[in-house]
């Protein structure tokens, strides 16, 4: 099995889709750093299933996929295609080619294709598993690895050791053991928990199924007795139904019995009341006309009372009256008293009051001549004062009217003197206006072409900074081609220089010599003395091959000294050719062909060796087309260009042409030819450097040139000078205006001067005599103010005086009012009370003839009421005589009544009797429905059929049945139902349902069991075979470790490796102990770099010797070896490289020199990765 193909697109930087093809041997893939190399590595572990976005030094897996540059896009998926040919049926599969592809989107969606056929990441881990191949397993080291590998972190040392012992399968067989032992363990838990609820609920269904059989069976026995119950209900209601039917056909006889009696005592009981009705009118005829007198009785009765009462009133009445009277009489006299004594006190208050109504009246008559004299002085005042207020407004108006002329005359003549002065400034300010607005036009066209020839500068320094960029950009591009050039002539120089130097390809004898300088500094080989063009390389080698390993010596001297230097060191042989031989060799002569040439002309050599070109390619000829044209007995030989085929006369040699072919001959000469051309790239690099330099120098000066700068600032001193001749232009403007106003101004200012001078002269005389008249007044109103204050001071003394006299005549005035009053009261009330003597008086007679009539009307009443007694008692004995035969006939008539009623009451009896008999019989009805209906509702029997089998012998024995026991043993077993409470019918179904279920999960958890003792045992047969299986391996491990660290150090270093338990083989660390010779390390951490890396790759190959990976990938982890440990490092790879395949990322240009096949990683667009290959042996 090994790797064929490898193809990436969008994983990292490999932007485009790039193909990587691998042949048996070493591959190499370098490049400068940052260009990525190590992503092809991630991209065959990301392929090969790994998981962990740290191993593929990443945050995230969507990091993968390819991000864009400046100048790219993001891609939306990463895609590895990995293609491995099955040559040993390694891989459990029938195709003899493989292809895995991973795709990751995005959005995060990925696949996995196996052959294009879309399968899951487990398919593809089961298909390499312990094939040495996974994204963890020792075919991929990275350099970092090497120090997990010997610090063991996560373990990675131990898992390396599982790999390459085979164990890997044991491990996940154990795993996938324990995994079903977990699940196992989880199925035993739900078994439980699902027999912990079955079992719970089981006893209750198992008491619920108890239950519902103890009820079904008292049910039977309760519905037994029940029936029996109803048979001999229904027997005893029967014979009671007999018994009430016979009772009632002898009641109803007694009925018809009384009905006719009753009927009889009726017809007696109606003759009786139709005498008894001819008794009752002639007893109520009587007793109306009694009735009628009695109420004549009655009514003479109740005027006699009336009578009396009213005689009673008018009695009290009249005694009433009198004593009223008599008090009337005194009180009358008692107001006559008062009266006189009133009138007397009211003509001695009259006196005094017309006294003080005459001193009133003078005073007052005093008063109003005061007031009114007071009054007409104070509206002689108020007109005065109103007429001097008039004059002062008169007067201050025209003292302001000449305040205000005299301000405006002296502000108008003030205003003229700064109109002059301001009109002769202005004047010169216009004056000088005018000679700065020239100055500005003339500076305005200045800076206008200054501006415009900034701005000339400004386009020529951005044509010519377009000019220098672009420039600048072919020169970038010669200085970048320059560079890929000079980069490729060094790498292939150093690679052609380590070549030549380490005699790559050639045999350790020949090496050996090269190394003894003392000898070899004039013997060249024959492949350094010769060259070729390149589309003849492969040829030249293939046919040249038996001789490119020749040294040439001048003498044969030369030849015995190297053998001899070969036999002493046991170095092996070596082949010379002697120039001195060749000396009298002679060439055949050229022939001519018409599609061939001679090789001489071709190969490029020194003169010194034309005899031995002549010698070794003597009659040897270069053939373009079909060799089947050469004649067959021609004695040439003949190659074709391609060095696909050879042929010499009698044979023909040819096959494919491998892709390091031509490599060897003519690296001294194509080493001078690349020296040389490095100086020419490098001096041409230098030039094209100083170019790049002094143009972006200039570049940088004219974009130093801040024309924007230049012309902001012209632009604006343009700006303010224009801004300052349209500020001067309008001030200007403004001051020729603001003179022609002015003279205007100063004409209407004289104007108005001389009214405002007229009117002043105008209104000073009519001040002055106003002025005159003012103070007239004023003496006069003063005058008369002092009168008016005089007059008021006797005014207020009357008014004083008069207002206290008025108030002695109010209150005389009131108190003769008030007697008055008191008269009028008084004789109003004398007078009263003669008016209520004469009514009294005159009532008083009217009731004293009243009193008499009554009396008289009286006696006769009542003896016309001594008669109407008498006819009363005669009525009344009429009257009982009638009553004593109606109530004779009525008692005859009661008697019937109360034989008829008594009858009656007995025929009610017989009507109670037979309802109740009917009740009875409606009862046992019921009773019998009841019964029948609970018997079809509780039991679904039907009563008839019941009663229909009930045999005569089954009858007499229902009639001997005691109904109450039976009644109490049918209440009981109900009572007993009742108890029971709700019974659950499916109880035991479902008793029967889950009892099999458990059983059924008990069997289950009894497979269980045994299963998981099975996978104990699985478990200790894996564990059993994978610790032999390990043993086995570290010990071999073990052994190989010696031996290849011993052959990466020194034969006589230590070394070891050992479990640190080795009863748990499985689980124990693995120690790895590395003491090289002189040192005596406390730890593998205090190795060197390089001694650490060799002992990892000892470490590695020894597990590489007991199971060797189909291929190994190296990530750089020959970086901390120096050249000596490169070369054992090399070597041993170049041994493995038989069996496996070996890719190896390196900067080392020793490691590159032992590679089959490079591939060289380069940017040439940057952040995208691009694939070059390189067949080393083109190089040779």
């Amino acid at each position: 099995m090994q790797l064929a193909k490898l193809e990436i697109k969008g994983f990292k930087s490999f932007a485009d889709k790039i193909v990587i093809n691998f042949d048996e041997g070493i591959t190499g893939i370098v490049g400068p750093n940052g260009c990525g190399k190590s992503n092809v590595v991630d991209s065959i572990r990301w392929v090969l299933g790994e998981q962990k976005t740290s191993a593929l030094r990443s945050e995230k897996m969507e990091n993968i996929i390819f991000n864009g540059t400046q100048s790219r896009s993001p891609l939306q998926m990463a895609e590895v295609s990995l293609t491995i040919n099955n040559t040993k049926n390694l891989l459990p599969t029938e195709y003899a080619q493989i292809t895995i592809t991973r795709r990751l989107y995005r959005s995060g969606e990925s696949e996995y294709l196996l052959n294009g056929v879309t399968c899951r990441l487990k398919d593809i881990s089961n298909l390499f598993l312990d094939t040495g191949v996974a994204s963890n397993s020792y075919a991929i080291i990275e350099l970092g690895m090497v120090d997990d590998l010997l610090n063991d972190r996560d373990n990675s040392r131990r898992t390396l050791f599982e790999e390459a012992a085979g164990i890997s399968k044991f491990k996940k067989r154990k795993k996938e053991t324990l995994k079903k032992l977990e699940d196992t363990d989880a199925d035993l838990e739900r078994v439980d928990d699902l027999l912990f609820e079955i079992e719970k609920n089981m006893k209750s269904l198992e008491k619920q199924a108890k239950q519902t059989e103890t009820y079904y069976k008292a049910k039977e026995d309760y519905k037994e007795k029940s029936i029996l119950l109803a048979k001999v209900v229904v027997n005893k209601q029967k014979e009671k139904f007999n018994h009430v039917n016979q009772l009632i056909e002898e009641e109803n006889d007694k009925k018809l019995k009384f009905t006719a009696e009753i009927a009889e005592k009726e017809a007696l009981i109606e003759n009786e009341k139709t005498g008894l009705i001819t008794k009752e009118k002639t007893l109520s005829t009587r007793q109306k006309a009694i009735n009628d007198h009695v109420t004549n009785i009655r009514h003479h009765e109740s005027e006699k009372q009336i009578n009396n009462e009213r005689l009673r009133f008018l009695n009290d009445r009249a005694s009433s009256l009198r004593d009223q009277i008599d008090q009337d009489k005194k009180s009358a006299e008692r107001g006559h008293f008062a009266i006189d004594s009133l009138q007397t006190e009211q003509l001695s208050s009259q006196t005094i009051l017309d006294d003080i109504a005459s001193k009133a009246d003078t005073i007052k008559s005093e008063y109003e001549s005061q007031k009114s004299a007071t009054s007409q002085l104070q509206v002689d005042v108020d007109s005065l004062r109103q007429v001097h207020r008039a004059k002062q407004e008169e007067h201050f108006q025209t003292n302001k009217d000449l305040e205000i002329r005299e301000i405006q005359i002296t502000s108008l003549k003030q205003e003229i003197d700064r109109a002059t002065t301001d009109t002769s400034q202005r004047s010169a300010s216009l004056v000088e206006f005018e000679n700065k607005l020239i100055l500005l036009q003339e500076e305005i066209q200045e800076k206008t072409a200054q501006l415009d020839k900034i701005k000339y500068e400004e386009n020529e320094g951005l044509a010519r900074i377009s000019s220098l960029e672009k420039t600048i950009e072919m020169i970038r591009e010669e200085l970048t081609e320059t560079g890929r050039k000079l980069d490729a002539r060094q790498n292939e120089y150093q690679l052609t220089k380590s070549l030549v130097e380490n005699l790559e390809g050639f045999p350790e004898a020949i090496k050996f010599l090269k190394k003894k300088v003392e000898w070899t500094k004039n013997a060249p080989l024959l492949s350094d003395i010769l060259t070729c063009p390149e589309e003849y390389r492969v040829a030249i080698e293939n046919y040249l091959e038996p001789y490119l390993n020749y040294y040439i010596v001048d003498h044969e001297a030369e030849a015995y000294d190297a053998i001899n230097i070969l036999s002493d060191a046991s170095k092996g042989k070596a082949n010379f050719f002697i120039l001195d031989a060749f000396e009298r060799f002679v060439s055949h002569p050229t022939q001519i062909y018409q599609n061939a040439y001679p090789a001489t002309q071709i190969i490029e050599f020194d003169p010194k060796y034309g005899k031995l070109m002549s010698f070794i390619l003597d009659r040897v000829y270069f053939y373009e087309g079909d060799l089947k044209q050469v004649e067959a007995d021609d004695n040439n030989t003949f190659i074709t260009k391609s060095g696909k085929y050879t042929r010499r006369r009698f044979s023909l040699s040819g096959g494919s042409v491998g892709l390091f072919e031509g490599k060897k001959i003519g690296r001294a000469k194509n080493l001078e030819k690349l020296n040389k051309e490095i100086g020419e790239l490098n001096k041409k690099l230098e030039e094209v450097r100083h170019s790049l330099l002094d143009r972006q120098r200039e570049l940088e000066h004219l974009r130093n040139n801040n024309f924007k700068v230049a012309i902001e600032e012209a632009q604006n001193a343009a700006k303010q000078v224009n801004d300052e001749y349209i500020s001067v232009k309008t001030k200007k403007e403004q001051f020729a205006e603001m003179i022609n106003n002015a003279d205007l101004r100063k004409e209407d200012i004289l104007e108005k001067i001389d009214v405002l001078v007229r009117e002043l002269e105008e209104l000073q005389p009519k001040a002055q005599f106003i002025f005159s008249q003012l103070e007239e007044f004023e003496g006069r109103v003063k005058q008369l103010a002092d009168e008016l204050f005089t007059q008021n001071d006797l005014l207020e003394q009357k008014a004083n005086a008069f207002n206290e006299q008025n108030i002695f005549f109010h209150q005389q005035s009131n108190r003769v009012k008030s007697l008055e009053q008191e008269i009028r009261f008084k004789q109003e009330a004398v007078e009263q009370s003669i008016q209520r003597v004469t009514a009294n008086s005159s009532e008083l007679k009217h009731n004293e003839d009243e009193i008499r009539t009554i009396f008289e009307s009286t006696q006769s009443g009542d003896e016309e009421l001594i008669k109407l007694y008498a006819q009363k008692d005669e009525m009344e004995r009429g009257l009982n005589e009638a009553e004593k035969d109606y109530y004779a006939a009525r008692g005859e008539i009661d008697q019937v009544e109360k034989d008829l009623r008594s009858i009656q009451h007995m025929r009610e009896g017989i009507d109670a009797m037979l309802m109740q008999l009917q009740n009875e019989l409606n009862e046992s009805k019921m009773e019998l429905n009841s019964v029948k209906e609970r018997l079809s509702v509780e039991f679904n029997v039907v009563m008839d059929d019941v009663i229909t089998q009930i045999t005569e012998e089954e009858n007499a024995q229902l009639s001997g049945t005691n109904e109450e026991k039976l009644r109490n043993e049918v209440s009981k077993i109900r009572e007993k139902l009742d108890n029971m409470g709700p019974i659950n019918p499916m109880a035991m179904e479902a008793y029967n349902e889950i009892k099999e279920r458990n059983d059924f999960i008990i069997t289950q958890k009894d497979d269980l069991i045994k299963a998981k003792e099975s996978l104990f045992n699985t478990i200790s047969e894996i564990e059993g075979v994978a610790s032999q299986t390990f043993n086995d391996a570290f010990q071999r491990i073990k052994e190989h470790f010696v031996r290849v660290f011993r052959s990466l150090f020194n034969e006589g270093d230590d070394c070891d490796i050992k479990l640190s338990d080795p009863s748990r083989p499985l689980e124990s660390e693995i120690e790895i102990i590395a003491k090289p010779k002189g040192k005596r390390p406390l730890g593998i951490n205090q190795l060197s770099g390089g001694e650490k890396t060799l002992t990892a790759t000892a470490l590695l190959f020894s597990m590489y010797l007991l199971k060797p990976a189909p291929f190994c990938i190296f990530d750089e982890v020959d970086a901390p070896l120096d050249d000596a440990n490169i070369d054992k490092f090399n070597n041993i790879i170049r041994s493995f490289s038989k069996d496996s395949q070996f890719i190896i990322v390196t900067h080392n240009k020793r490691t590159m020199t032992t590679t089959d096949v490079i591939y060289g990683i380069t940017m040439v667009e940057k952040g995208i990765s691009r694939v070059v290959p390189v067949d080393l042996r083109e190089l040779a």
